[in-house]
């Protein structure tokens, strides 16, 4: 009856309602990244890694990112995929590209803060099995499906120095 008056309220507007449960958290979480230096200059190279947590009972591979500096796309994630398995439990870092602060058609911006934002926007699970093949053991992975909950993104703003 308590869950009918609730449903009701949250209908009507009156308070928000959040239904949760272990189901509904996703599998495959973004949980964010780290740019190194954390304080750079103008014309700095950049090393980006983004780490991702795999809650899941199967391995998960086959990451499409998009990344941002201050609203503008870096074009090279457009088509590209990184292949790296994190297995089933494990949490593990995935080595993006790495980024100038400023760079022909991209100045140094003039209040000295860099916006990065990284969106998780697709993977795959996968399974991973050995096979022999003439004498030798070769791993194969085989994609089986999308990954639910994507994409995720995180962002993070630099102070230049």
């Amino acid at each position: 009856m308590a869950s009918l008056a609730v449903m009701a309220a949250s209908v009507l507007g009156l308070l928000p309602v959040a239904l949760s449960s272990a189901a509904d958290e996703p599998e495959v979480v973004f949980t964010g990244f780290e740019v190194t230096p954390a304080a750079p200059g103008p014309e700095t190279l950049c090393r980006l890694v983004a780490t991702i947590d795999n809650r899941a009972s199967r391995a998960v591979y086959s990451f499409g990112f998009d990344v941002e500096l201050n609203g503008r796309a870096l074009p090279v994630y457009e088509q590209q995929l990184f292949l790296q398995v994190i297995e089933a439990g494990e949490s593990a870092e995935v080595a993006l590209y790495n980024f100038w602060t400023s760079e022909q058609g991209r100045p140094a911006p003039a209040d000295g803060k860099l916006e990065v934002v990284v969106r998780l926007r697709e993977a795959r699970w996968v399974e991973v099995t050995d096979v022999e093949e003439d004498g030798e053991t070769v791993e194969v992975w085989t994609p089986v499906g999308d990954v639910d909950g994507l994409p995720q993104t995180a962002s993070r703003t630099l102070e230049l120095k």
